[in-house]
């Protein structure tokens, strides 16, 4: 049963996720999910201004990134990505 394992709260994390995206996410690896592409994420479409952005697969179009900045406050939703990988896996044999 969940009661039954030991958690902590959320900070325990900012270690681990301050590292994830402390690095150039132009070249982090976007999954899509609605078709399953792999782009790096500085070749996603970009749409929006300055107030906020939607990146979208250049392959079927769907929206795989969403970033929001209000009153300070950045927001991030990135359901469209099924997953996102840094550093991009190395094609070379």
């Amino acid at each position: 049963m969940i009661d039954d394992v030991l958690w902590v709260d959320g900070n325990a994390a900012g270690g681990v996720l301050a590292r994830f995206f402390a690095f150039d996410v132009t070249r982090m690896l976007i999954t899509c999910d609605s078709c399953g592409a792999d782009s790096p994420l500085g070749a996603l479409r970009l749409y929006g201004g300055q107030m906020g952005i939607i990146l979208r697969c250049t392959k079927c179009g769907a929206i795989n990134v969403r970033a929001l900045e209000n009153g300070g406050a950045l927001t991030l939703d990135a359901r469209g990505a099924r997953r996102m990988t840094y550093p991009p896996e190395s094609n070379s044999s």
